[in-house]
């Protein structure tokens, strides 16, 4: 497949963290930490077999993603085409 993918049609990285705020007599922040980080793929690929991988039972940790959502798309004089998003925690910093 082109544009860099070595399958699929299209893939998304993202990354986000949960935020601790202090702040001072007057709400202004002095200090923020962040925890709780997340590492979502969503990849979008063609599909000839479909069988669920968002499943009951998945555990996650830092390397080893959780499917959180898997579905199949089948339109009109379309292939059909499977769109699944895995989620990583963050590793904590040393």
């Amino acid at each position: 497949m082109g544009f860099g993918l070595d399958s699929g049609i299209s893939r998304e990285t993202s990354n986000v963290v949960q935020t601790a705020q202090k702040h001072d007599q007057v709400g202004s922040i002095t200090e923020m930490k962040t925890f709780g980080g997340l590492e979502t793929k969503t990849e979008e690929m063609f599909s000839t077999s479909f069988t669920n991988a968002a499943t009951n039972g998945q555990t996650a940790s830092p390397g080893t993603p959780a499917t959180t959502e898997h579905s199949l798309i089948e339109q009109a004089e379309d292939y059909a085409r499977e769109r699944k998003v895995q989620v990583t925690p963050l590793a904590a910093p040393a």
